[in-house]
């Protein structure tokens, strides 16, 4: 393979990658795909309810006697935002309390020789002579696949970030304290 041909199959498929990095670290769906570790001990690990309050209070959301934490800690736990971000990405703000983070760290993509024909539009002997070319190529961080084809990985340092406002807590606040009061009042 010539050496035109090859840069320009590397820059193509330099471009699939690119676009799988960017969906892992930035599209919203695979952003919630980290949401349920919340749940699996990054809210206790790192005291969440402890630093949710400490928030609360440095930024004024007032709560009454007698409020239910759990309710609020399961709201937080079910309805937080998912941001992307990066490693040195800021924490809580007056504007809203980091739940958590969660490293992508690297992003794994597997891309089989028919597959890869395809999306390079070239034979399957011509994408087997690429797929060794770009094997011993310092631009790409590639695996041999068991013959099948490549596994391409990806180093980041992009995060997502779950993450609630403060109008949202302040109105979930608001809402458990007005029943509260029709409690207290019927």
């Amino acid at each position: 393979m010539k050496s035109e041909r090859y840069n320009e199959l590397a820059d193509r498929f330099e471009e699939m990658i690119d676009s799988n990095v960017e969906y892992e670290t930035e599209h919203e769906d695979a952003g919630d795909s980290y949401s349920h570790l919340l749940r699996e001990g990054g809210w206790c690990y790192n005291n969440g309810l402890d630093r949710l309050k400490e928030w609360m209070s440095e930024n004024d959301i007032l709560v009454p006697d007698g409020f239910d934490w759990e309710e609020l800690e399961d709201e937080v736990l079910d309805w937080h935002e998912m941001e992307p971000g990066h490693i040195f990405s800021g924490g809580s703000d007056c504007n809203r309390f980091v739940v958590d983070s969660y490293p992508v760290g690297e992003v794994e993509d597997q891309y089989c020789v028919s597959d890869l024909s395809q999306w390079l539009e070239i034979s399957k002997g011509e994408t087997v002579e690429f797929i060794d070319l770009a094997m011993s190529d310092n631009r790409f961080c590639l695996s041999d696949n068991s013959g099948d084809g490549v596994l391409s990985y990806t180093s980041t340092d992009a995060v997502w970030i779950a993450c609630v406002s403060k109008r949202w807590v302040q109105d979930r606040v608001d809402w458990a304290s007005e029943n509260m009061e029709g409690e207290t009042n019927s």
